[in-house]
């Protein structure tokens, strides 16, 4: 029984339906399904629990079309085995491209390549999808794999704690959960490595990737050990900021604008950046004085202007991983920052000029940066394609940091406010939709109110 009270238009939405059979002896290999036209269609069973030949739990995943309020599909089962028909293709598994691929799909809509990662402290081998291509586009949305999707990053990834960043300084092990035609879905499971922040040592995390045949969104789950410390002065209780990262190179943007569900009210301009910026260029100016290698080697490849270098690179300075500056340097140096900036975004004028607009040209405010503020629907947008990154969270967040750089070419949506306090719950499911959508906010409505379906009365036919 499918309900669709919202009455929205559902196009290849998946559908994962639990199932009982204890009091019935169903057969693993006799399932049939039909939908509300009588026409038999591709399922999936997963997550079964099977005791010798028969059925006692599982779950079917299958694709509904669906404009109605409420429709049924019927679920035939028997003792015995069902007639033996062509498998479905579906998903398929294609060759992997990198050295850390640890599977490369296409879902017939996408296709992508999640990477394990290699530690190696830079973009290029992040864990997360590293490629990323909607068919119809024809075009990778991460230029030579230099960036990922799906990494996490505060509150490991500030100043306070050495900069760790989950995704570039560990590896993640991959494992298998259900793989098929209709349904794919994995999980990653890593160690944060230890920074200089004692609250946040030895935690552990899993990602649950989900990728469905044929289907415009895919979604992922974080889960990260409890943990309680303060970013920016400010508490914080088991918030993360995730990170989807796109690069196009320079002087091009994957995305042209911003948006948020209904309206973004938003600030402008990133001030913790110009005074992180601030202190590099102090330290830069010195470098030749305090004859440090690690420091003239970091000077000569970051060149003149920040702007047009990875963002990731720029934080390099104050990691604890790269070993450019002593833990102790660190601290020192991140004693002054915090205080300032804390200060300067929240005890300043810019703290009451929140902006709103339907659309926001990011590229035109100050270091490209917004933060929008309370949504948990969002979209980044390309106003000469048509193309759009649509998102959907199952916690409100109450702030966002969005980027778009066409200086360097790098697109970050990331769920952290001002001087980079993490506001995504973990435990939370993202929703990620890419396509040309007639109306990106209802397709944001589709994933928020997916289809309810329950199992009905089974008819016993003799």
């Amino acid at each position: 029984m499918l309900n669709n009270p919202d009455h929205l238009e559902r196009k290849q939405e998946p559908v994962i339906t639990k199932l009982n059979f204890t009091d019935d002896r169903v057969h693993k290999d006799s399932l049939v399904l039909y939908d509300d036209a009588d026409n038999a269609i591709p399922f999936q069973l997963i997550d079964a629990r099977v005791e010798g030949d028969y059925i006692q739990e599982a779950s079917i995943v299958y694709l509904v079309d669906m404009d109605k309020l409420v429709t049924s599909y019927w679920l035939y089962a028997d003792e015995q085995p069902a007639a033996v028909e062509e498998a479905f293709k579906g998903i398929k598994k294609l060759e992997v491209t990198q050295g850390d691929g640890f599977r490369r799909l296409d879902t017939g809509y996408y296709i992508l390549e999640l990477c394990s990662g290699t530690a190696d402290g830079t973009s290029y081998g992040k864990w997360g999808i590293r490629y990323f291509e909607a068919k119809a586009e024809g075009k990778n949305l991460i230029k030579d794999y230099s960036n990922a999707i799906g990494g996490f990053y505060g509150p490991f990834f500030t100043p306070k704690n050495g900069l760790i960043n989950p995704p570039e300084h560990t590896t993640v092990d991959c494992i298998v959960e259900e793989e098929g035609p209709l349904y794919c879905r994995y999980l990653f499971k890593g160690t944060v490595p230890d920074g200089l922040d004692e609250n946040l040592m030895g935690k552990k995390f899993t990602i649950t990737w989900e990728f469905f045949f044929n289907t415009p969104w895919f979604r992922r789950k974080y889960d990260v050990d409890d943990f309680s410390t303060t970013v920016d002065g400010i508490p914080v209780v088991n918030k993360i900021t995730v990170g989807d990262e796109f690069e196009s190179g320079k002087g091009d943007r994957v995305f042209t604008s911003f948006a948020s569900y209904g309206g973004t009210y938003y600030r402008e301009g990133d001030l913790y950046a110009n005074i992180l910026s601030k202190g590099v260029h102090e330290l830069l100016e010195h470098a030749d004085e305090q004859n440090n290698p690690n420091i003239k080697q970091y000077k000569d490849n970051i060149g003149e202007d920040i702007n047009k270098v990875s963002w990731d690179y720029f934080w390099r300075l104050f990691c604890v991983q790269e070993g450019i500056l002593s833990a102790e340097e660190i601290k020192h140096h991140i004693s002054a920052i915090i205080p300032e900036s804390h200060t300067q975004v929240h005890q300043s004028e810019r703290n009451e000029k929140v902006l709103c607009d339907r659309f926001v040209d990011v590229n035109s405010t100050p270091e490209q940066t917004i933060f929008p503020m309370s949504a948990n629907k969002t979209a980044e947008l390309n106003g000469e394609t048509g193309y759009a990154m649509v998102w959907y969270t199952s916690n409100v967040v109450a702030r966002y940091q969005i980027v778009q750089r066409n200086d360097s070419g790098w697109v970050n949506w990331g769920t952290n406010g001002e001087n980079e306090h993490p506001e995504l719950p973990t435990g939370s499911t993202i929703y990620s939709a890419y396509g040309q959508f007639d109306n990106w906010e209802l397709q944001a409505d589709t994933m928020e109110k997916n289809i309810d379906s329950k199992q009905g009365l089974a008819v016993i036919l003799k």
